[in-house]
């Protein structure tokens, strides 16, 4: 691999949060922002990547599993990332597809040197808008007290000894918005063992199904997002309340730049984060949503710390380690953020603090 590819691809894994460990040649470690820990052969190019080259180097039989690194790439290499066929890196974002699952560049402090895109205002680029829910999971919604939920009545589910099932939430979360998954990318997506995801699967029972490919769906969507609705109590956390004049979409914007600045790892969720998935909540009148790793102070960015009742924006602190996992990049006030999947997202529609 070229010396200035290298150089590149590790400017661009840094400003994207990936931690560089030990380098072998073209093989390098490093642990993907969620903490998983990966090991990939580089191989690539300065020019952009086709869907032939792409086949060439990244369907490798033996050895460490290939990211493909290049500039950019044709639609073709995109999609096949995006369903997990290879990993992509690509310097002109940066964006990465590791199993299938994109990050983008959010302003957490890239260096100077790494590769970006920017628009007239020097602003990172947005990122590509998510992909709506899958047919039979976003319709057909009725009110629920915890979100957009349909009224199906789910069968009961395995008591876990008063722990929270974060990875067993977590699970059919992705099956319900991407389809069919197999345990191992669950459990990259997720950064859980496959023995944890094999249980959290066995506990869903009748609601999920292993095809003979290996691939594990809902046996019905909206059944087993039912059954979701009905078992998951909510992300956790420390909750504090801000307010803030400014309207939801500028005060969610500003959050997010001080908890960027702070190396918080922010999501927008709530309202705001489920009308970037393209769905309409029910109800639109509660506060604003973000959710930060560690405690932020927002009174630099104008906001004065009251009380839940009287707050125009909540900021969350959750328990459950897997919202991250799930979220996915969209541009809110003409800023690149991070939201919450829609599940989650509808779930804090509600102001459920």
């Amino acid at each position: 691999m070229l010396e200035e590819v290298a150089t590149a691809s590790e400017a661009a894994l840094r400003s994207l949060g990936f931690r560089l460990g030990h380098k072998s040649a073209d093989t390098w470690a490093f642990t993907l922002p969620n903490s998983r820990p990966a090991v990939r052969t580089l191989r690539g190019d300065r020019g952009r990547i086709t869907l032939s080259e792409a086949r060439k180097r990244g369907d490798q039989h033996g050895g460490e599993r290939a990211l493909l690194v290049a500039p950019s790439a044709s639609p073709g290499v995109i999609s096949a990332a995006r369903l997990g066929r290879w990993d992509l890196l690509l310097w002109d974002g940066p964006e990465a597809l590791i199993n299938g699952v994109s990050y983008a560049a959010v302003g957490m402090g890239a260096p100077a040197d790494a590769p970006r895109r920017r628009d007239r205002l020097g602003a990172v680029a947005p990122a590509t808008a998510p992909a709506p829910l899958p047919p039979g999971v976003a319709g057909s919604r009725a009110v629920s007290p915890h979100g957009v939920g349909h009224s199906t009545e789910p069968a009961p589910l395995p008591h876990t000894g008063g722990r929270p099932a974060w990875t067993r939430w977590a699970v059919a979360r992705l099956l319900l918005l991407r389809g069919p998954q197999p345990v191992g990318r669950l459990s990259d997506v997720l950064g859980v063992s496959r023995q944890a995801v094999g249980r959290a699967l066995q506990q869903w029972g009748g609601w999920v199904h292993r095809a003979p490919d290996g691939a594990w769906s809902a046996v019905n969507g909206p059944q087993l997002r039912a059954a979701w609705d009905g078992a998951y109590s909510g992300p956790g956390g420390v909750v504090t309340g801000w307010w803030h004049p400014l309207p939801p979409l500028q005060q969610a914007r500003a959050a997010v730049l001080v908890a960027q600045r702070e190396g918080a790892w922010p999501l927008v969720s709530g309202s705001i984060a489920l009308r970037s998935h393209g769905v309409e909540p029910h109800v639109d009148n509660g506060p604003a949503c973000v959710l930060v790793r560690t405690e932020v102070d927002l009174a630099s960015a104008g906001f004065q710390r009251v009380e839940l009742d009287s707050a125009t924006l909540v900021l969350r602190v959750p328990h459950d380690p897997t919202v991250w996992a799930t979220a996915t990049p969209a541009t809110v006030a003409g800023e690149a953020v991070v939201i919450t999947d829609p599940l989650m997202a509808g779930f804090l529609a509600w102001g459920d603090i």
